[in-house]
C-alpha cells in the first residue's frame, strides 16, 4: 500500500537512484546554460565519488527501509512489451526522434533499452543526470500517488520513466494515482509538496511547479480528506527551484527553514494562500503572516531551525549547497548533507545529535 500521512513518519520504502552511466555521459556542453543541451549541473561530477557518497547513503537508509534502485525498477518495467511499445512512442514524440533513433530502441532487448533511456543516445538524446534527485519524480500525500511533470526540457524524460514504473511495478500496483492533467507548461514536481499531517499539505508554488497544477491536485485533495492546502508563493529562481530546498520537517515540530522566507516585505518571502473545500468548490483564501505563523494557525506549530544557523551570508551560503534539505527516516531522525556545518550546528542547539 502507498500511503504517507506526514513527512517525519518511519520511513518504510524508498526509492533512489545511484549516480552512474547518465553523470559518466556528461559533456562540457551539459553545464553551460546557454547550451541547448544544458543538463541543469555547475561542473561535471567526479562520479566515482558521487557513488561513495550515495552508497554511504543507502546503507543509512536500510536500516529502516526497503531501498529500491530506479534502474532496476524500469528494467523489470520493460520486460513487458506494453511497456516498452508505450514508452518508446512517448520518447520518440517528446525528443523529436527520427524514425531511423526510434527503429534503434525498438530493436533493443529490455536491459538496453533500460540503459539507453537514462544514459541518452548519441546526439539524439540527452542523458539523465537528474534522476539522481529521485524526490523529484513524484510525491505521496495520504493515499494518493502525484506522479510529477518536470518544468524542464532537461527532466521532461525522466517523468516518463516514472509513469511506466509506476504503471507496471509492483510496488505500486493498486495505488490511487492523481488524475493525469496535460503536460509542459503545466507543472509539478515531489520538491514542492510536503505533507504536514493527515489534515494538512504544503505546495511550493516555486520556479518548477505551477499554480494550474497545485489547484488541479489541490482538489482531488480536498475530495480525499485533506482539511487545507497551503500554498508556498517562491521566487522564481533557480536557487529555491522546489519548496523542499528552503523548507523541510526534521520532526513532527521542527523543520529546517532558510531565514529569507520568512522576512516580511523581503524579495525572498514566501507568501502564503489556503486552498480548503466548502461544499463542492474549492476556496483560495489569502492568509496573513509568514509560513510558520500560517501552519500555527494551522494547528501545526513548528520550531524554526535556521539553515546556516541565523547568520545571513552563511544562510546564503549553506541554502545553496541544500543546507534546507533534510528527509527524514522516523520522528526527529533526519539525514541531511554533512557539508552544511553551521545548519548542523543549529541542529544540535535544538537538541538533535
Amino acid at each position: 500500500m502507498v500511503y504517507v500521512a506526514s513527512e517525519v513518519a518511519r520511513l518504510r520504502r524508498v526509492v533512489v537512484q545511484r549516480p552512474g552511466a547518465a553523470l559518466s555521459a556528461m559533456l562540457p556542453a551539459h553545464i553551460h546554460p546557454s547550451s541547448e543541451d544544458y543538463l541543469l549541473f555547475d561542473d561535471l561530477v567526479h562520479v566515482a565519488g558521487a557513488q561513495q557518497e550515495h552508497d554511504q547513503l543507502a546503507a543509512v537508509l536500510r536500516t529502516t527501509a526497503e531501498v529500491a534502485y530506479l534502474d532496476d525498477m524500469l528494467l523489470e518495467c520493460l520486460e513487458h512489451e506494453a511497456a516498452r511499445r508505450w514508452l518508446i512512442d512517448e520518447v520518440q514524440q517528446q525528443e523529436g526522434l527520427s524514425g531511423e533513433s526510434s527503429r534503434q530502441l525498438r530493436g533493443m532487448d529490455p536491459a538496453e533499452l533500460a540503459h539507453t533511456l537514462v544514459t541518452g543516445l548519441g546526439t539524439s538524446m540527452n542523458p539523465l543526470p537528474n534522476l539522481l534527485f529521485a524526490r523529484d519524480l513524484a510525491a505521496v500525500v495520504g493515499d494518493l500517488l502525484v506522479v510529477g511533470h518536470a518544468s524542464k526540457r532537461a527532466r521532461r524524460r525522466e517523468s516518463l520513466l516514472a509513469w511506466t514504473i509506476v504503471r507496471h511495478h509492483d510496488w505500486f500496483a493498486g495505488a490511487q494515482v492523481a488524475e493525469r492533467r496535460g503536460r509542459f507548461p503545466l507543472t509539478i514536481e515531489g520538491g514542492d509538496v510536503l505533507v504536514l499531517s493527515g489534515r494538512l499539505a504544503l505546495i511550493g508554488a516555486s520556479e518548477r511547479t505551477t499554480w494550474s497544477m497545485i489547484i488541479s491536485l489541490a482538489t482531488e485533495l480536498v475530495q480525499r480528506g485533506i482539511e487545507s492546502v497551503l500554498v508556498a508563493e517562491m521566487p522564481k529562481q533557480r536557487s529555491s527551484m522546489h519548496l523542499d530546498t528552503v523548507f523541510t520537517l526534521v520532526d513532527e515540530r521542527a523543520a529546517v527553514v532558510y531565514p529569507p522566507i520568512l522576512e516580511p516585505g523581503g524579495p525572498e518571502e514566501c507568501n502564503i494562500t489556503r486552498l480548503r473545500r466548502s461544499g463542492s468548490e474549492l476556496v483560495v483564501e489569502d492568509m496573513q503572516g509568514d509560513l510558520l505563523a500560517c501552519l500555527e494557525q494551522e494547528g501545526h506549530p513548528l520550531t524554526a531551525v535556521p539553515c546556516g544557523g541565523g547568520d545571513p551570508l552563511l544562510a546564503r551560503r549553506e541554502q545553496w549547497t541544500d543546507g534546507a534539505n533534510f528527509v527524514c527516516l522516523a520522528p526527529g531522525i533526519a539525514v541531511g548533507y554533512e557539508r552544511n556545518v553551521h545548519t548542523g550546528h543549529a541542529l544540535e542547539q535544538e537538541g538533535f545529535t
